[in-house]
Protein backbone atom coordinates (compact mmCIF):
# COMPACT_ATOMS: atom_id res chain seq x y z
CA UNK A 1 0.00 0.00 0.00
CA UNK A 2 2.79 2.64 0.90
CA UNK A 3 6.80 2.07 1.48
CA UNK A 4 8.00 4.90 2.81
CA UNK A 5 6.16 6.58 6.00
CA UNK A 6 6.04 10.33 6.27
CA UNK A 7 5.85 11.27 2.38
CA UNK A 8 3.09 10.90 0.96
CA UNK A 9 0.01 12.28 2.74
CA UNK A 10 -2.63 10.57 0.58
CA UNK A 11 -5.31 9.22 2.79
CA UNK A 12 -6.58 6.22 1.78
CA UNK A 13 -10.29 4.08 2.63
CA UNK A 14 -9.49 0.33 2.74
CA UNK A 15 -12.39 -2.00 2.92
CA UNK A 16 -12.97 -3.86 6.43
CA UNK A 17 -12.23 -6.94 4.90
CA UNK A 18 -8.83 -5.52 4.08
CA UNK A 19 -7.97 -4.04 7.73
CA UNK A 20 -5.56 -6.86 8.22
CA UNK A 21 -3.32 -6.31 5.19
CA UNK A 22 -3.47 -2.53 5.78
CA UNK A 23 -2.40 -2.76 9.40
CA UNK A 24 0.72 -5.31 8.68
CA UNK A 25 0.90 -2.45 5.64
CA UNK A 26 1.84 0.43 7.91
CA UNK A 27 3.65 -2.31 10.48
CA UNK A 28 5.83 -3.12 7.14
CA UNK A 29 6.68 0.37 6.42
CA UNK A 30 7.60 1.53 10.19
CA UNK A 31 11.21 1.68 11.08
CA UNK A 32 11.92 2.43 14.39
CA UNK A 33 8.39 2.94 16.10
CA UNK A 34 4.91 0.93 16.32
CA UNK A 35 2.26 2.11 18.67
CA UNK A 36 -1.09 0.21 18.68
CA UNK A 37 -4.35 0.83 20.90
CA UNK A 38 -6.75 -2.00 20.66
CA UNK A 39 -10.20 -2.33 22.41
CA UNK A 40 -9.43 -5.75 22.15
CA UNK A 41 -7.19 -8.84 21.12
CA UNK A 42 -8.69 -10.43 18.53
CA UNK A 43 -8.43 -11.02 14.67
CA UNK A 44 -7.38 -8.44 13.45
CA UNK A 45 -4.08 -8.43 15.68
CA UNK A 46 -4.22 -12.58 15.67
CA UNK A 47 -4.11 -12.44 11.51
CA UNK A 48 -0.79 -14.38 10.30
CA UNK A 49 -0.02 -11.11 7.99
CA UNK A 50 0.06 -8.55 11.17
CA UNK A 51 1.85 -11.00 13.40
CA UNK A 52 4.81 -12.07 10.65
CA UNK A 53 4.97 -8.05 10.04
CA UNK A 54 5.69 -7.19 14.21
CA UNK A 55 8.15 -10.02 14.03
CA UNK A 56 9.78 -8.96 11.45
CA UNK A 57 9.91 -5.05 12.81
CA UNK A 58 10.92 -6.92 16.37
CA UNK A 59 13.87 -8.32 14.66
CA UNK A 60 15.54 -5.09 12.98
CA UNK A 61 17.10 -3.82 15.47
CA UNK A 62 17.07 -4.06 19.28
CA UNK A 63 16.11 -0.36 19.48
CA UNK A 64 12.79 -0.46 17.98
CA UNK A 65 9.94 0.44 20.30
CA UNK A 66 6.96 -1.51 19.88
CA UNK A 67 3.62 -1.40 22.32
CA UNK A 68 0.38 -2.93 22.23
CA UNK A 69 -2.36 -1.25 24.61
CA UNK A 70 -5.22 -3.05 25.07
CA UNK A 71 -8.56 -2.88 27.04
CA UNK A 72 -9.73 -6.21 26.79
CA UNK A 73 -7.44 -9.40 26.85
CA UNK A 74 -10.22 -12.08 27.69
CA UNK A 75 -11.03 -14.24 24.70
CA UNK A 76 -7.55 -14.11 23.62
CA UNK A 77 -6.31 -15.43 27.12
CA UNK A 78 -9.15 -18.17 26.64
CA UNK A 79 -7.98 -18.98 23.92
CA UNK A 80 -4.52 -18.24 22.71
CA UNK A 81 -3.60 -15.24 20.47
CA UNK A 82 -0.72 -15.41 18.34
CA UNK A 83 0.01 -11.59 19.67
CA UNK A 84 0.58 -13.11 23.60
CA UNK A 85 2.45 -15.85 21.99
CA UNK A 86 5.25 -13.33 19.92
CA UNK A 87 4.97 -10.97 23.16
CA UNK A 88 6.77 -14.02 25.00
CA UNK A 89 8.96 -14.86 22.40
CA UNK A 90 10.06 -10.99 22.09
CA UNK A 91 9.31 -9.62 25.69
CA UNK A 92 12.36 -7.14 24.99
CA UNK A 93 11.04 -5.90 22.15
CA UNK A 94 7.36 -6.02 22.08
CA UNK A 95 5.41 -4.84 25.03
CA UNK A 96 1.88 -5.45 26.12
CA UNK A 97 -0.32 -3.68 28.36
CA UNK A 98 -3.65 -2.95 29.48
CA UNK A 99 -5.40 0.21 30.37
CA UNK A 100 -7.04 1.32 33.31
CA UNK A 101 -10.25 0.46 33.68
CA UNK A 102 -10.89 4.35 33.97
CA UNK A 103 -8.86 4.84 30.45
CA UNK A 104 -10.90 1.91 28.29
CA UNK A 105 -12.60 3.11 25.19
CA UNK A 106 -13.73 0.95 22.96
CA UNK A 107 -13.98 3.07 20.03
CA UNK A 108 -10.14 3.70 20.34
CA UNK A 109 -8.92 1.11 17.55
CA UNK A 110 -5.47 2.43 15.89
CA UNK A 111 -1.71 2.18 15.01
CA UNK A 112 0.63 5.02 15.11
CA UNK A 113 4.07 4.15 12.82
CA UNK A 114 7.23 6.34 13.50
CA UNK A 115 5.38 8.69 15.16
CA UNK A 116 3.46 9.83 11.95
CA UNK A 117 1.91 7.57 9.72
CA UNK A 118 -1.81 5.98 10.46
CA UNK A 119 -3.81 3.51 11.06
CA UNK A 120 -7.12 4.37 12.40
CA UNK A 121 -10.12 2.16 12.58
CA UNK A 122 -12.86 3.20 14.99
CA UNK A 123 -15.42 1.72 16.36
CA UNK A 124 -13.58 -1.73 15.43
CA UNK A 125 -14.85 -4.29 15.17
CA UNK A 126 -17.44 -2.57 13.09
CA UNK A 127 -15.90 0.50 12.09
CA UNK A 128 -17.56 3.65 9.95
CA UNK A 129 -14.57 3.55 7.70
CA UNK A 130 -10.42 2.78 8.02
CA UNK A 131 -8.36 4.83 7.43
CA UNK A 132 -5.06 4.94 6.39
CA UNK A 133 -1.82 7.12 5.84
CA UNK A 134 1.77 7.06 5.54
CA UNK A 135 1.67 10.82 6.70
CA UNK A 136 -1.24 12.05 9.04
CA UNK A 137 -0.84 15.02 10.54
CA UNK A 138 -1.93 16.51 12.84
CA UNK A 139 -3.70 13.36 14.15
CA UNK A 140 -1.51 10.77 14.34
CA UNK A 141 0.75 12.93 16.86
CA UNK A 142 -1.98 14.33 18.88
CA UNK A 143 -3.11 10.43 19.19
CA UNK A 144 0.66 9.24 20.03
CA UNK A 145 0.48 12.00 22.96
CA UNK A 146 -2.67 10.27 24.31
CA UNK A 147 -1.46 7.36 23.69
CA UNK A 148 1.61 7.93 26.02
CA UNK A 149 -0.63 9.38 28.19
CA UNK A 150 -2.43 5.95 28.75
CA UNK A 151 0.68 3.78 28.42
CA UNK A 152 2.35 5.39 31.88
CA UNK A 153 -0.88 4.47 33.47
CA UNK A 154 -1.50 0.88 32.22
CA UNK A 155 -0.55 -1.89 33.81
CA UNK A 156 0.50 -6.10 32.62
CA UNK A 157 -2.15 -8.01 33.18
CA UNK A 158 -1.53 -11.01 35.25
CA UNK A 159 -3.48 -13.49 33.27
CA UNK A 160 -0.79 -13.23 30.29
CA UNK A 161 2.29 -14.33 32.25
CA UNK A 162 3.49 -17.43 31.27
CA UNK A 163 4.43 -19.77 34.09
CA UNK A 164 7.77 -21.21 34.01
CA UNK A 165 8.53 -24.63 35.26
Amino acid sequence: MFSTLGEDDTLLHPPRSQASEALAALIAASRRRLWLRLPQLDALTADARVCDALKALALTSARVDIRVLYDDAGEAVRSGHRLIHLARRLPSRLTLKQTQEDDRDDQQCHAIGDGVALFEARGWPRPARLDLCARHLPRAPRLARDFETLWERAGGNPELRELRL
